[in-house]
């Protein structure tokens, strides 16, 4: 049974962001802890993001996004982010405020929509954190 895509979304999204600005791989454990979930639970989706091209992992090894999972991580990232911008600019949130709205949102808007707020927002290239929003074709200006 395949999982479902916000989950794979999110571990996506947690290893892209652990090695965002420093360069040492994800652990499965370390993985875990960050989602807060067994090991047992995360090796076994990293078994199948591993299966459908996404990391790479090798046992007892770090977790690391292939070509494919920076891509579709890089895309998830930019839709938190664009949410997170598009709630403190246009409904007056605290940029303290936005990233649990975030999460719900980046798994439920269309493309359509997301490419809407990006040019109602005038294509930003940071989020409210100072975090770089990453281009539609997944490229970071940092």
């Amino acid at each position: 049974m395949p999982a479902s895509r916000p989950v794979v979304d999110d571990y996506l999204k947690t290893i892209y962001h652990h090695t965002e600005w420093q360069t040492d791989p994800v652990t499965p454990s370390r993985l875990a802890s960050e989602l807060g979930l067994a090991p047992s639970s995360v090796t076994e989706m990293v078994q199948k993001l591993a299966s459908q091209g996404l990391v790479t992992h090798r046992p007892y090894g770090p977790v690391q996004l292939t070509d494919e999972g920076v891509r579709r991580a890089a895309g998830v990232i930019r839709r938190h982010r664009l949410v997170e911008t598009w709630l403190v600019r246009e409904f007056g949130y605290a940029w303290d405020e936005v990233h649990d709205e975030a999460e719900v949102l980046e798994h439920t808007i269309s493309d359509r929509l997301l490419e809407g707020i990006a040019a109602r927002l005038g294509h930003p290239r940071f989020d409210p954190h100072g975090d770089a929003i990453p281009d539609a074709d997944g490229t970071v200006h940092r």
